[in-house]
């Protein structure tokens, strides 16, 4: 596969584990990209997470790491990436814990297939019921308000970087991820999903429920939506 990436990870207090899953995400891209750079975000993390992912970026000159010195939410590491992102592809990343290596491998493969390469859950029992529920409930209702069929809109993304970086991006929450593939679309941009395999979730393994990224995602989707549907004349000249 000739072509280079800039792999965005956007951490918070992930220690566990966390030499494990990047020398596996770093193994992974090394084997696909002829290019490639790990983009890594220590979201002000109260455990050894910030100085883990020093200790590799001291050892390869492909990571590069941000240290931010308050928590931001996952949508605003995600769109400092995106600035400093300079290879041929970008991905979004989150919850690398989550993933499994020969899954999240095989989905890389298919970077360049189209302008956007997401995936949804091929073993959704893995994740908790609750957690179902909502994905099910929140894919439906943006499918319904922006007249798409996508399968699942949170999932890792990997787009052409300069497509991307033309995308105005609204939201720091965990919705940024939603909000790129919706504003890409809308725009023409070709998309392909492709399963993906995750770890079977345990209680309290995310923060993404926080009542900040519940709001911010709210206010992202409402303000696209009505941006989309009733500001014709801004869509046209602004809203990408």
């Amino acid at each position: 596969m000739k072509k280079s990436i800039s792999v965005i990870i956007p951490l918070y207090n992930e220690e566990r584990n966390l030499e494990a899953i990047i020398t596996n995400i770093n193994d992974i891209v090394s084997s696909l990209f002829d290019d490639y750079e790990l983009l890594i975000f220590d979201d002000a993390s109260t455990d050894k997470t910030g100085d883990i992912i020093d200790m590799f970026a001291k050892k390869n000159s492909k990571i590069k790491v941000f240290h931010n010195k308050k928590n931001m939410n996952t949508g605003y590491n995600f769109r400092m990436g995106i600035k400093y992102a300079t290879k041929k592809y970008t991905m979004l990343l989150a919850a690398p814990d989550m993933l499994i290596p020969d899954s999240l491998k095989n989905y890389m493969t298919k970077t360049g297939t189209a302008a956007i390469v997401s995936n949804y859950v091929r073993n959704k029992k893995a994740r908790l019921l609750y957690r179902r529920i909502i994905s099910y409930l929140v894919t439906a209702a943006l499918n319904l308000m922006f007249g798409l069929h996508i399968k699942y809109y949170l999932g890792q993304l990997i787009c052409e970087s300069k497509a991307i970086e033309e995308v105005r991006t609204t939201t720091n929450s965990f919705g940024l991820p939603a909000e790129v593939f919706i504003r890409l679309v809308k725009k023409g941009s070709s998309y392909k999903e492709f399963p993906i395999d995750i770890r079977k979730m345990k209680e309290n393994s995310t923060s993404a429920f926080r009542i900040r990224n519940i709001a911010g995602f709210i206010a992202m989707v409402l303000r696209l939506f009505f941006e989309i549907n009733f500001n014709k004349k801004k869509r046209k000249s602004s809203w990408l």
